[in-house]
């Protein structure tokens, strides 16, 4: 399946110390543009104009739920998944909490999937928020500076770890990782490879 990022929100904010290493960061750094996140009301008819099946990154690089970016406009986006249901679409955000809030405005059409980064244990209580959304989810873990030790991950359909491979990466355990993944198979929870949306397992 082609897989393209969905535009409609560029710029963002460090949140966390997992954003340091954030590639969209560092483009906007180096190039002097202002950082802080603009929606694109001309990105809003893409899906809806492409006729091939996409898996669309929901304005990756960027976070929809971010405090800048009104409700109007992210249920237009919601909007535009609904009808365009022969795509797939990944909204992933560490401002999981507005997501939440908001998750009662908003319908979640199966093909879209919420989901979350889990970058430091002491983020855990992200997937506590999720897991009260009612959509299809599923959590990034990282990039990650330590182990998360015990996870409740019961209810998120996928779940995976993001090793960085650019900037200056920072170093990954692989007993991190088998961590995560004992406990996710053990809740039931898939783990994907490459690209959640895929459903491709380890």
């Amino acid at each position: 399946m082609n897989v393209q990022t969905w535009s409609v929100v560029s710029g963002c904010e460090r949140l966390t110390p997992g954003c340091d290493n954030c590639p969209s960061y560092w483009e906007y750094q180096e190039k002097g543009w202002d950082y802080h996140p603009v929606t694109h009301l001309n990105q809003l008819a893409v899906p809806l104009m492409n006729k091939t099946s996409t898996a669309y990154m929901v304005a990756a690089g960027s976070d929809l739920f971010h405090e800048a970016v009104r409700l109007e406009f992210i249920q237009d986006v919601f909007d535009v998944m609904q009808k365009s249901n022969w795509h797939h679409f990944e909204i992933i955000t560490k401002r999981v909490e507005r997501m939440e809030a908001l998750s009662a405005r908003l319908q979640w059409p199966d093909n879209a999937i919420a989901g979350i980064a889990v970058e430091e244990a002491r983020y855990k209580w992200r997937i506590d928020c999720l897991q009260n959304i009612q959509a299809k989810k599923m959590v990034s873990f990282g990039p990650m500076t330590g182990a998360m030790g015990e996870l409740n991950v019961k209810g998120i359909d996928f779940a995976g770890v993001v090793v960085e491979h650019w900037g200056k990466p920072r170093r990954v355990e692989q007993a991190w990782v088998d961590e995560i993944h004992t406990q996710c198979e053990a809740q039931g929870v898939t783990i994907a490879k490459q690209h959640w949306l895929f459903k491709e397992t380890a």
